[in-house]
């Protein structure tokens, strides 16, 4: 409830700001297939997509380096970022008999301004007392992962299957400044100025997704995923899970999904984490 209503619960060094998402998405992995329509020879094919909203929240740490050789400046995004400026979500998921595979695309431009702020560290030290800043920032990521399924166990209670797979993160943070005070002798990288950080990495995954029934009627569900990797990251991981209603033609389904990075300590994005409840309707043919 913090998260969704920020201006309620803002404090100055440790609330999540939310980033609200009206993300509209094509997307396989989070809901499950629909048992009845399947071709229990596996001659077919087997499609699946979601549309759904995300309403992540953004944490993480960056430093900024300065322009003129001065102390670079470290902020987290969740201490700045309300605003989305554009999403794309897509993912598409086809399997045939016990083997399958798909491939998800996440887009996310998001950045905001602020005025008279502190939430700063400027080389060891937090900004002092006497000076404050306007800031500027903006963070451009796309995360994409490709991967192939095998399916372990199929009953009309339960499915699960295993995947493995690759997932590419791509981020550009941007941030300009105007400090504010008394600067003095401080080893500021200037007083005004911009800087941006970029980050690419590879990691091999491998997970499992599955989901179980619930009830006398078998119309409910839980789906649950989980995969973990490493790569050029020190540890990627993303999760999710939730209740789901199924229907003649699809599915209704409200869960919760979690995505993080650990990267390595010399990078100047040490740590990244989209976190947030998700509504969907699910579509197969």
């Amino acid at each position: 409830m913090k998260h969704l209503f920020p201006d309620f619960y803002r404090d100055r060094h440790s609330i999540h700001q939310v980033l609200l998402t009206a993300a509209v998405a094509v997307t396989i992995v989070l809901t499950p297939f629909n048992l009845q329509a399947q071709d229990s020879r596996g001659k077919n094919w087997v499609w699946r997509a979601t549309v759904y909203g995300w309403l992540p929240t953004i944490e993480g740490s960056t430093q900024f380096p300065g322009n003129s050789g001065g102390s670079g400046i470290t902020v987290d995004p969740d201490q700045i970022i309300d605003n989305l400026k554009l999403t794309f979500m897509g993912t598409l998921k086809a399997r045939k008999g016990s083997w399958g595979m798909f491939t998800d695309v996440l887009y996310l431009n998001v950045g905001d301004s602020r005025k008279s702020f502190r939430d700063l560290t400027i080389g060891p030290a937090e900004l002092p007392a006497d000076i404050t800043a306007k800031v500027d920032f903006d963070l451009k990521s796309w995360v994409w992962t490709v991967a192939g399924t095998y399916n372990l166990s199929a009953t009309p209670r339960h499915e699960s299957g295993l995947l493995f797979g690759a997932r590419m993160v791509d981020m550009d943070q941007t941030l300009g400044w105007t400090f504010n005070g008394d600067i003095g002798q401080l080893p500021l990288p200037e007083r005004s100025g911009s800087s941006t950080v970029s980050v690419t990495e590879w990691d091999a995954i491998i997970g499992v997704t599955g989901y179980a029934f619930i009830g006398d009627n078998s119309r409910w569900f839980v789906p649950y995923y989980i995969d973990v990797g490493t790569g050029d990251s020190d540890l990627t991981w993303q999760a999710m899970t939730g209740l789901g209603y199924q229907f003649d033609w699809g599915a209704m389904v409200l869960t919760y999904r979690y995505l993080d990075y650990s990267l390595d300590s010399n990078s100047p994005v040490t740590d990244l984490s989209f976190g947030g409840p998700m509504m969907g309707v699910a579509f197969q043919w």
